[in-house]
Formats: structure tokens, sequence, C-alpha cells
């Protein structure tokens, strides 16, 4: 992984403890996000009939060469001759293929196993535990915590702690409008464009610095005891809901330092207090 840390703030909850306690990480699906434009595409194809026809001809002639192993050029001959016997019964016949190709990797995708996480903010020298907005958004308004992660530890962990599965992490990008999918693109095995989308995210949402760790399965994956670097706990924290986590962090990551972050009201921003 490319960055040193990570970060994931949380909410106290049954779930979040014991998953701490077990050195566990909850990996979600695509659809339990909070985005509702996740993973969203826009599909394009050509409006020029001519250019359709001859996107229609290619993506036939690469799947015959890919199904069963032709020769291009025998394979595009075959095509062609297809063509110029029923144009229209072609062209519905290729469309309708493209389409689902589509949704068999839109569905692909929703079935990955999702873990949102923060990198540090660029050009800013702050910890990312220095975000308010991420505190109040997902860390229930500074009654929350926040893991840092060793982030190159987190990942390595997760490829050798949970073998039967394979994971892969990419760095959100802010932007403006959904990403593009060529309806034509997706007749090669293995084409990744659908994943893209989950790597784009609405400029709105740029405060998040997001890292995603992206799994072949959902559900609770192991982590090792060297993947949290630190815990920090909100100001608003309950005392029990601290006296909980501390008690966890005592069985579960012994080593692993807990402070508490404050909100500083002379700087109009957040300080990491004392370890505890």
């Amino acid at each position: 992984m490319n960055f040193d840390y990570v970060y994931k703030f949380h909410k106290v909850t049954d779930n979040s403890k014991n998953a701490l306690l077990n050195r566990k990480i909850w990996l979600s699906t695509q659809e339990s996000l909070n985005d509702p434009f996740e993973g969203i595409t826009k599909t394009i194809y050509p409006s020029d009939r001519e250019a359709f026809i001859i996107k229609c001809v290619n993506y036939m002639t690469e799947m015959l060469c890919d199904e069963e192993s032709l020769e291009k050029s025998h394979a595009k001959n075959i095509v062609l001759q297809r063509y110029i016997e029923n144009p229209e019964a072609f062209l519905e016949i290729v469309l309708e293929q493209a389409h689902k190709e589509h949704r068999s990797a839109i569905e692909h995708t929703r079935n990955l196993g999702i873990y949102s996480t923060s990198a540090d903010i660029p050009n800013d020298e702050r910890s990312h535990v220095a975000n308010m907005i991420m505190w109040s958004l997902y860390a229930d308004g500074f009654k929350g915590f926040c893991i840092k992660y060793n982030a190159k530890e987190l990942y390595r962990s997760l490829r050798e702690l949970n073998s039967e599965d394979k994971f892969s992490y990419a760095k959100v990008n802010y932007v403006t409008k959904p990403h593009e999918v060529d309806l034509f693109s997706l007749v090669h095995k293995g084409n990744i464009e659908h994943l893209k989308a989950l790597q784009c995210k609405h400029e709105q949402w740029g405060h998040e610095c997001e890292c995603r760790i992206l799994c072949t399965s959902t559900g609770l994956k192991e982590i090792s005891q060297n993947s949290i670097e630190a815990i920090y706990f909100g100001d608003k924290i309950s005392s029990q809901n601290e006296i909980d986590l501390i008690e966890i962090m005592q069985q579960s990551f012994p080593n692993t330092p807990v402070f508490r972050v404050k909100l500083d009201d002379q700087s109009y921003g957040i300080k990491v207090g004392k370890k505890m």
C-alpha cells in the first residue's frame, strides 16, 4: 500500500468493540455504504450508426476470438457474414450481449467487500485525526473513536491471515461527473472498468481523502496485532465506553498507545491529548 497510515472513524457499538477485541475489521457491501451514488457509471456508445456497426462487429470478433480461439481474420469474416445475413437482428443480439456483460460486471462489484479508510490530507502537516468533519460524521460527534493503522502492515496481514480471499486497494478520486464505461469495453474477461467506478466519488466527499481496501468477499477479516499504530478517543466518549475500549486494547493490542482527542477553542481545531 502506498500510504504510511490510514484511519478509520467509528461509533462505539457492540459490533465495533467485538471486532476490535477479536482483531478483525468488517468489510461492507457497496450497497451498505452511505453515498447513494456509490459505484454509479455512465454507459457510452456511438450515436453515429456507422460507428455503432463497427463497434458491434469488432465486439463480436473479439468475443469469438476469446471463446473459440479463432484467428482474428477468420473470426471477423464469420461476424461480417452474420451481419450481412440480417443486419438488424445482428445488432440487436450484440447490443443485448454487451448489456448482459455490463450487468454481470455490476453484480460482481456489488458482491465485493469494501473497507473505507482515510489517508492523511494532502499538503497538510496535520494527521487526519484532526479532521473535524470525519469525527462528526463517522465517530458519533466525538463520542466515538478513531483507529490509526500502519497501512502496509494492515494490508500485509489481511492478505496473509485471510488466504481464502484476494485483496486490493485504491485511492478514491473526487470528480464532478460519473465514471464512463464504453458499452463495448467488457468483451474481455477481467476487464475492470466497473471496478474503477469504486474509485470515484463526487468532489463534495473530498474531505474524506478515502483509501479503500477491496476484497473478494464481505464480512469480518482478521488483522495482525501490529496493524494498529494508535487509537484515539473522542473527547465526548462516555465513561463506560472509554473503560470498555481501554480493556479491549489492553487485551488485544497491549502495545498500542491510546490518546484522547480534544476540541481546542483557542485554535478552533483539534488537538491530541496525552496517552491514557
